[in-house]
């Protein structure tokens, strides 16, 4: 039996957040990520508040919430073959420090990225 699809939620505000979910789209060839807002419908039913966090990358895995560095390995695991080994080695450090790493790059992460319009996930990828 096919594991069921991570249910991505991203904030749809942020350029560098969208060219992540642009980026692990592309290479979604086995399906196992779906993509939608942190503010949207899915978001609601996944169980997320009202408004969404727009502080972190949200990943459902089944009925476990994952978020912050947590949710990039999974990401990283899904993707298969290199990725899944980067999340692997990911996992041998101390999840503190992981976090750690996630928070610097979340809280500068307006500084350095262009325009969310550039990055947008096209209709397709996104599920709502």
């Amino acid at each position: 039996m096919p594991a069921a699809p991570l249910i991505v939620l991203i904030d749809g505000e942020c350029a560098l957040c969208n060219g992540s979910a642009a980026w692990l789209a592309r290479r979604n060839a086995a399906g196992r990520m779906i993509f939608a807002t942190n503010r949207g419908e899915v978001a609601c039913v996944a169980g997320e508040p009202p408004g969404g966090d727009p502080h972190t990358i949200v990943v459902w895995d089944g009925s476990r919430r994952l978020v912050r560095s947590r949710a990039v390995r999974a990401l990283l695991t899904a993707l298969g073959g290199g990725w899944a080994f980067v999340g692997a080695v990911a996992g041998c450090l101390p999840v503190a420090w992981l976090d750690f790493a996630y928070d610097q790059v979340a809280r500068r992460r307006h500084r350095f990225s262009g325009p969310a319009t550039c990055t947008r996930l096209s209709p397709y990828d996104l599920a709502e």
